[in-house]
């Protein structure tokens, strides 16, 4: 269950930097899509920008609640404090829906008004370098959010690829306007913002779940039954409940041991199976174990 060799305390770490570098980019885009937009009369560009502009607040809010996830726990917070990605991965998804509904009436005034202008060529290129340095910075978060088990990375990852489809609408659009087919760049945004709706209910529903304690999937809980059920005095299993808070799973179990053992094995054993579950997964926070008579 181990996914690759990386400690405990460097996972937060991890987690900011691939968030600040994805800061850093989008501040880069921005700016580029804004000056080029507005010379180069383009709107689809500007809004794109715009686009560019609420991955920025976007990635503050994951940024920071990756920051208040790795505070250790206190009085207040005895499970600790991982559970603000998980707001922070709702946030990010209402602001997908909000650009989305952007899009929509941005597009449908250029429809209705016929506002239509030739771009320049300088916006294609923008347009085009955007979906390159978007895919290969989707991939690169993904792939890290996939080995660290962050959800908030993860979110922001497929905020990556929503940005990449629409500036794949956006060089389809300035391509059809250069060659004087001005409204397919409305109709193109229309259609970018029915995919942009379906990734933030997806995000929405995952960070409910998350939020309400949902189980993780069955194979996860079968792994941990095996671990436990390999313990040596582990008899039989008669109930477990297992929760993500952020990246980290909570355990608590009742196992059934030999009635006739001591206070100090019975402990032992409750400890065997904890420090089994907790060497086996580096993101396995807590267990706790209950101890109950096995009877034949």
């Amino acid at each position: 269950m181990k996914p690759f060799n990386i400690s405990r305390e460097n996972i937060f770490n991890k987690l900011k930097f691939i968030s600040y570098v994805g800061i850093f980019v989008n501040l880069i885009l921005t700016i580029a899509k804004f000056y080029v937009g507005i010379v180069g009369n383009s709107e689809a560009l500007v809004a794109d920008g715009f686009n560019s502009l609420s991955d920025i607040f976007a990635g503050f809010v994951v940024y920071t609640s990756f920051k208040i996830s790795s505070k250790p726990q206190d009085k207040e917070h005895p499970y600790g404090h991982a559970k603000a990605e998980m707001i922070a991965t709702f946030i990010v998804a209402l602001i997908l829906i909000l650009f989305g509904f952007s899009i929509i009436g941005v597009s449908a005034y250029k429809l209705y008004f016929h506002y239509y202008e030739k771009p320049a060529i300088d916006t294609l290129i923008v347009a085009l370098a955007t979906v390159v340095v978007k895919e290969i910075l989707y991939k690169w978060t993904l792939r890290w959010g996939n080995l660290l088990k962050s959800t908030g990375l993860i979110a922001t990852a497929y905020d990556h690829r929503s940005d990449v489809i629409v500036s794949l609408a956006v060089v389809v659009g300035i391509l059809f306007a250069i060659k004087g087919y001005y409204y397919m760049d409305p109709i193109a945004g229309i259609v970018v913002s029915f995919f942009i709706f379906r990734l933030a209910l997806k995000l929405i529903r995952e960070s409910i779940g998350n939020l309400m304690d949902e189980s993780p999937p069955l194979f996860v809980v079968d792994k941990i039954k095996n671990i436990i059920t390999s313990v040596k005095g582990v008899e039989k299993i008669t109930d477990i409940k297992v929760r993500k808070s952020g990246p980290y799973f909570y355990i608590d179990v009742e196992i059934e041991i030999n009635q006739n053992m001591t206070v100090k094995m019975s402990h032992d054993i409750a400890e065997n199976v904890k420090s089994s579950l907790m060497s086996s997964n580096i993101y396995i926070n807590d267990v706790m174990v209950h101890i109950n008579p096995f009877e034949n």
